[in-house]
C-alpha cells in the first residue's frame, strides 16, 4: 500500500469517528471538527516524528479525536483546542510507546522460551570446507576463467562489461564463467563427474 493510499484510509477512518463521536450540529463537535480537519496532516507528521510505526500514529490520532469531542470545549479558542489536541495526542503518544515497550519485555520472555535455531556444529562445519573447496578450485582454475568467475560474482558485473573490460567476446565470458561453475560443483561433489 502507498503512503498516500495510507494517508487516505487514516482520512477516512478519521471522517468516521467524526461522524459518530457527537452529534454534528453539536457547537462543542464542530469547533473541534474545524480544528482536527484543519491541522490534521501537521497532527500525523508529528505523531510518526514520535511513534516508530504508523499505524500507531493513526490510531493515536484518531484515540486524540474522540477525546477532544468528548471533552467538549465550548467557549474556547481554535488555538486552544489545537493546544489541547496536541498535547493530548503527546500523551496519547507516550502511553502507547509504554504500552509497546511492556508488551516488548513479554514478547521478549516468550522468544526466550523457545528452541534455538542457531546451526549446528557439523553444519558450520561442512559450509567452513565448502568454502576451503571453492577456494582451492577457484585458484586451480586459468586466470582469465578465474578473474570472469570473481568479477560476475563479487563485483557483480553483467557479461556484456566483463567482455568489455577483458576485450573478449561475451560468448567467451559465458563459457568461461560456465567452466567455472563446472569446476567449483565437480570439486564439491567430491570430484565426481556430474
Amino acid at each position: 500500500m502507498t503512503r498516500q493510499a495510507r494517508f487516505s484510509k487514516a482520512q477516512r477512518r478519521m471522517g468516521e469517528q467524526r461522524e459518530t463521536a457527537a452529534a454534528p450540529d453539536d457547537p462543542r463537535t464542530e469547533l473541534v471538527t474545524r480544528v482536527f480537519v484543519r491541522f490534521q496532516r501537521s497532527l500525523l507528521r508529528y505523531l510518526r516524528d514520535l511513534l516508530a510505526r504508523r499505524e500507531d500514529a493513526e490510531d493515536v490520532a484518531q484515540e486524540t479525536y474522540v477525546r477532544l469531542v468528548r471533552a467538549g470545549s465550548v467557549g474556547q479558542s481554535e488555538m486552544h483546542v489545537r493546544a489541547s489536541m496536541f498535547r493530548a495526542a503527546t500523551n496519547l503518544a507516550y502511553d502507547r510507546f509504554r504500552q509497546r515497550r511492556a508488551h516488548g519485555r513479554q514478547d521478549d520472555a516468550e522468544l526466550a522460551e523457545l528452541p534455538d535455531e542457531t546451526p549446528q556444529a557439523e553444519r558450520i562445519v561442512a559450509l567452513q570446507q565448502a568454502v576451503a573447496i571453492v577456494e582451492r578450485t577457484l585458484l586451480a582454475l586459468p586466470p582469465r576463467c578465474r578473474q570472469v568467475f570473481l568479477l560476475r560474482t563479487s563485483h557483480e558485473q553483467s557479461y556484456e562489461a566483463i567482455a568489455e573490460r577483458l576485450g573478449i567476446s561475451k560468448r567467451t565470458v559465458e563459457r568461461e564463467m560456465q567452466a567455472a561453475l563446472d569446476a567449483c560443483q565437480r570439486e564439491l561433489r567430491g570430484g565426481e563427474l556430474p
